[in-house]
């Protein structure tokens, strides 16, 4: 009697369900499964999953999303041979344009009384005569447009032909255009006030798909690396962008924003003036607002971009200055707006509030021609040529400079000056923060004001201290939230808001308070980490999450005592009076909280000038050591209590000053607000933006805590968290280093040898391959 044969049908079995390709594609449609789930705002209730579930899966949204599933295993699994086509000329300028497009067309609204792209195409097909452009863009063809700038744009890059990059860029300028055209006759057409600012996103992002069609036809060789691309775009005349984005905001600003009355007259910048006329306005502002205003600015504008185009350092200067003096003209004019329409027109706003987002942008683009100007006075250079880690022999130095005259460095004129620290991409990026964070803010409607300051504003700071011990030292801190607590209560005794009252002559204004909490605060770190810095990893965190919540309790179970127990104290709002001037916060003038970011942009910006100064010393080279190997770092001589017990305490200290701002900003706290889920929320924000860095933490924070709010207008509220645990997610495995990672971190997880650019250098005749 033979053996028994295996069971074909079982080999094959066994051989289809091990086949990675078979477990991708299921693992793909699973995925588009799951967004159809996910996605939409289905009919049906808390209690009632059938319903939405079977609303959900309707056949045609489950064959789209089963789509999509199929797209993504297509491009997992073929990504290899598309990846050398995504360094082409104009490939990352391409998927820069599509994305903003796509954004404007999925997530904002393009006319305020209605909303987004589909509901706003639901009533135009619905209503009779609306003009050509509006009716044929909000119905189909705005889809059409953004596929085809996709596909001919992707057919471009790939083929590298001249003909079709020259075809994308007429396409990418008459999408603007038409884009434009659309939204204007449908505000025409349904009249009403409109602050969108879909339409600006589509428009810029079509200009930029057109960009990247010229650079399609118009280059010759690979850029190599995307980062390496755009580094050279923006180096090629340092400057230059910013003076463009002031030219275009410029014109947003006087042509198309408003600048008073937003909400009920909507006026722009000429009828402003008008309106204002012989109403009192000193001279220099009635001047600004007839004439001058848009004069000074565009002036400032071309002076900056010959300056850029020329490396012309007197012209560079001249663009600072001239920016410098549109900013602050613009700012006080503002200021008499404000002050005058609050008295004429009080129904129109308080104070500040009466203001539309023109002048501020405005202000916003004089900043960027003084960030212009700045940058053509520098005239620092990108260094071109030898990829980094590369070395050069001495002996090879003489030989290889007749080489690489006619290389890579050649190509960027004979004037190119020696580079210095920091890419082409930070120095742009700087200037634009900073004016962002200036002037951006007043645009804002009051809601998203109000998180900005009481949510934002607050966890930057406590992200930027705990940044210190977990990302610099490498020490998990799950108590880190008691600090912040110990900041704010510190504050709330020394402006009398305690049950138990301070001596008279230590009755201060909350600003005053911010050494005292500092110190408060460092004393708490130095009790807390001297007999616990011993402990290492997972004994060091729980000890840190057992004093959070020591302090939370013992601050809860206080009614009669220090803290008040859990009604919590009434902190007032700071005043600073230095005689000739004196400055309020908050609603003790009857005006909105937006004065408290200026308060925070102080303070945060001394913080990280410190920090900065801190993460290059000789202790932050401590703390990295620290971090890496602590056995070797004892080993080479670093006393590595004492160093971890100065984290612990500089992070404290920073907590210290949050909790000065949070107390004085909200004026009332209470202890559920130092619970342990915000101090593992903070420690969130630092990983997710990246550990060791200093932007990574702030982005992060400004992230995270902006995240859940935007969700609520795009996704059923319900399923907010569901997107933001995905996001984290996604984020976690395609960028373990986070938003912006720190050079060390990223070191660690790509290695210190990677080229900056896939380009090949010159290569002296005596150094063959």
């Amino acid at each position: 009697m033979t053996g028994i044969p295996a069971r074909p049908a079982t080999s094959v079995y066994r051989r289809v369900t091990t086949n990675p390709l078979v477990k991708r594609f299921v693992a793909s449609l699973f995925g588009g499964f799951v967004l159809c789930l996910m996605i939409g705002k289905q009919e049906g209730s808390q209690t009632d999953f059938g319903l939405a579930f079977h609303e959900a899966t309707h056949w045609s949204r489950l064959l789209l999303f089963l789509g999509l599933g199929v797209v993504l295993f297509l491009l997992i699994t073929f990504w290899a041979p598309i990846k050398p086509f995504t360094r082409h000329p104009g490939a990352i300028t391409l998927a820069i344009g599509l994305v903003l497009v796509l954004i404007g067309m999925a997530l904002l609204n393009w006319y305020d009384p209605v909303g987004k792209f589909g509901a706003l195409s639901t009533a135009v097909g619905k209503s009779s005569g609306v003009p050509w452009a509006a009716n044929l863009f909000f119905s189909w063809f705005g889809w059409v447009l953004l596929i085809v700038s996709l596909l001919l744009g992707g057919v471009a890059v790939a083929l590298r032909m001249a003909l079709l990059g020259w075809i994308q860029a007429a396409l990418g300028v008459l999408s603007a255009v038409f884009v434009f055209t659309a939204h204007h006759q449908l505000v025409s057409f349904a009249g009403g006030i409109d602050h969108s600012l879909a339409v600006w996103f589509a428009l810029i992002g079509y200009v930029v798909v057109a960009a990247g069609g010229v650079v399609v036809a118009r280059s010759r060789r690979d850029f190599g690396e995307p980062l390496v691309a755009l580094n050279r775009a923006l180096d090629w005349r340092p400057g230059l962008p910013l003076a463009v984005g002031a030219l275009g905001l410029g014109l947003v600003s006087f042509l198309d924003s408003a600048w008073f009355a937003s909400q009920q007259k909507d006026w722009h910048f000429g009828t402003t003036g008008d309106v204002f006329q012989g109403t009192g306005l000193p001279g220099f502002v009635s001047t600004y607002m007839s004439w001058l205003g848009p004069v000074l600015l565009f002036v400032g504008v071309a002076v900056a971009a010959l300056a850029c185009l020329r490396r012309d350092r007197v012209l560079g200067t001249a663009a600072a200055v001239i920016g410098l003096v549109s900013t602050v003209w613009t700012f006080l004019a503002l200021y008499h707006l404000a002050k005058t329409g609050a008295d004429k027109a009080p129904d129109y706003g308080n104070r500040w509030a009466n203001l539309g987002a023109g002048g501020w942008v405005a202000c916003l683009a004089s900043g960027l021609v003084v960030g212009a100007g700045l940058l053509a006075v520098s005239g620092r250079r990108l260094r071109v040529g030898r990829p980094a880690g590369s070395t050069t022999s001495p002996t090879s130095t003489t030989s290889s400079t007749s080489s690489t005259t006619s290389g890579p460095s050649a190509a960027l004129g004979s004037d190119a000056r020696p580079a210095r620290s920091g890419s082409a991409l930070t120095r742009v990026a700087i200037p634009v923060a900073v004016c962002v964070a200036l002037f951006y803010p007043p645009t804002l409607p009051s809601n998203w004001q109000n998180l900005l300051i009481t949510q934002i504003a607050v966890y930057l700071l406590l992200a930027i201290g705990l940044n210190v011990v977990v990302g610099w030292a490498g020490l998990l801190d799950l108590g880190y939230i008691a600090f912040y607590g110990i900041g704010s209560y510190t504050t709330a005794y020394l402006t009398d808001s305690l049950p138990v009252k301070a001596p008279s002559w230590l009755h201060f204004s909350p600003l005053v308070a911010i050494p005292f909490a500092i110190v408060a605060c460092l004393i708490a770190g130095v009790l807390l980490g001297a007999p616990t810095l011993r402990l290492r990893g997972d004994y060091l965190a729980i000890v840190t999450l057992g004093f959070g919540e020591i302090i939370q309790v013992a601050a809860n179970n206080n009614p009669g005592g220090f803290t008040g127990g859990p009604i919590g104290p009434n902190v007032p709002h700071p005043v600073l009076d230095l005689g000739f001037w004196k400055v309020h916060w908050g609603s003790a003038v009857g005006t909105d909280n937006l004065p408290y970011w200026y308060l925070l942009l102080f303070l945060l910006g001394i913080a990280l000038v410190l920090l900065y100064r801190l993460e290059g010393s000789r202790i932050g080279r401590a703390w990295a050591a620290i971090r890496e190997d602590e056995v070797a770092a004892q080993a080479t001589g670093i006393r590595t209590t004492n160093v971890k017990l100065l984290a612990f305490a500089i992070g404290a200290s920073t907590s210290g000053v949050a909790g000065v701002f949070f107390a004085s900003q909200v004026g009332y706290f209470d202890p559920t607000q130092f619970t342990l889920q915000n101090s593992i929320l903070i420690v969130a924000y630092v990983v997710f933006g990246g550990m060791g860095s200093l932007p990574g933490a702030l982005a992060g924070a400004a992230a995270l805590t902006w995240l859940p709010y935007f969700l609520q207008s795009q996704v059923p509220l319900p399923d907010s968290q569901m997107w933001i645990g995905a996001i984290v997610m996604l984020m976690m495995i395609f960028r373990p280093a986070g938003l912006i990672p720190a050079r060390r971190r990223s070191a660690e997880l790509h290695g210190l040898d990677v080229p900056s650019s896939s380009e090949v250098n010159a290569v002296p005749s005596s150094e063959g391959l």
